[in-house]
């Protein structure tokens, strides 16, 4: 039984593997986007390595991922904080691996970062101003020599189609810190994307609902929702593109569940609640659900469903 069952869940893997290989990437490369897929491809050809600055959720692992799809090369990537060590982006040996066949190849469980510099992939690591000082220092032997020592394995030099960039959040930022000089020194061009203009945006909520028919005055109302996030003074992380995108696609199908031509101003308030509690943070003393239902009402101009189940 238990075979059966892991021959099952193989065929059920590689069928998931062929999909994700076949999947392709879901971005509007226009404006800034356009600007900075540009830059990187500069960088590249000129040798440097490139910083992506900007606030979360305004695309840059998709700015990456599309890179790397264009140029036909796989993309690797980690996403940095204080619990990143050197060997989550080099690798480790496997304990049990090592009983059997001691320290060799064999026995090595390969990091992004080492992957990216054997295959020539491109390489994005993710939040790199969260990550510890002296992690952030065991890059600078991959960025400014492209080789790295693996302990017991040797030294190894990068394929020549590696292509490292970094991408982080506004220092200003919680949680954010400041890059080491050392690793700051290596990176040469500093990329920054802020959120959209109004029309790019609601083309990537669109690009991003292919199953769903929604209206040019329903993407205005989510934009317009959004965007008053942005501006609000109790609000120390707004709304992200992502946050559009999901009250877009749960609005549609909410509606499709109670089958109505079109959304209205009650499902997408509804929807809009759902999301926003969560994906904005407040300052200290505001209180998220009052917040977020004063919010909808004043962009919105009416009441919540009483789907949801709450008071407005």
């Amino acid at each position: 039984m238990v075979q059966k069952e892991h021959r099952l869940f193989a065929s059920q893997f590689k069928k998931r593997m062929d999909a994700a290989s076949q999947e392709r990437v879901r971005i509007v490369i226009k404006e800034q986007y356009k600007d900075a897929f540009e830059v990187l491809e500069d960088c590249e050809n000129a040798g440097l390595i490139p910083g992506i600055v900007g606030p979360p959720g305004v695309g840059k692992t998709l700015l990456l991922r599309a890179y790397a799809e264009k140029s036909k090369r796989n993309f690797h990537w980690i996403t940095g904080d204080e619990g990143v060590r050197p060997s989550h982006l080099i690798g480790s040996f496997n304990p049990a691996l090592v009983l059997q066949k001691g320290f060799n190849l064999e026995s090595f469980e390969p990091g992004p970062l080492l992957k990216s510099m054997v295959f020539g992939s491109v390489f994005g690591l993710n939040e790199a101003n969260r990550l510890p000082e002296y992690v952030q220092n065991s890059l600078l032997e991959p960025f400014e020599e492209r080789s790295a020592n693996v302990q017991r394995l040797g030294r190894i030099q990068a394929d020549e189609d590696f292509f490292p960039v970094l991408s982080m959040n506004p220092e200003e930022m919680a949680g954010a810190h400041r890059l080491s000089e050392a690793l700051r020194d290596r990176i040469r061009v500093w990329i920054k994307l802020g959120y959209p203009r109004k029309a790019t945006e609601i083309e990537i909520v669109k690009v991003n609902c292919p199953e769903y028919n929604l209206s040019d005055h329903v993407l205005a109302q989510i934009y317009s929702l959004v965007s008053a996030t942005r501006s609000s003074t109790d609000i120390e992380i707004p709304a992200s593109i992502r946050a559009g995108i999901s009250i877009a696609r749960l609005s549609a199908q909410m509606a499709r569940r109670k089958r109505l031509e079109e959304i209205d101003h009650n499902t997408l308030s509804t929807a809009a609640h759902y999301v926003l509690v969560g994906a904005l943070r407040f300052r200290p003393g505001v209180d998220a659900e009052p917040a977020v239902n004063a919010l909808v009402r004043r962009v919105l101009g009416s009441k919540r469903s009483s789907e949801s189940g709450q008071s407005t």
